[in-house]
């Protein structure tokens, strides 16, 4: 099985040095793919993620895991 690092920041994240957290929505971006979270507006235990292959709702501790995936892919993150 493979082990993944859990991510210790994540642009949603809350804090003072972090100017994205109030965002409604992430683009992580690697050439023509790109990779979209959104907090879910109803239920704050879910992320929606969007991408040209699929749309799903997953756990925040998921988006979190996807999210250092994507950047350890090479994807990063659009301002």
């Amino acid at each position: 099985m493979k082990k993944v690092k859990y991510p210790e920041w994540v642009p949603w994240d809350g804090g003072p040095t972090q100017l994205q957290a109030n965002d409604d929505e992430w683009v992580m971006q690697k050439g023509e793919k790109e990779v979209i979270f959104s907090k879910n507006k109803l239920d704050s235990n879910y992320f929606h993620v969007r991408s040209a292959e699929k749309e799903e709702q997953i756990y925040t501790f998921q988006a979190r895991y996807l999210y250092q995936e994507l950047v350890n892919k090479g994807f990063i993150l659009k301002a």
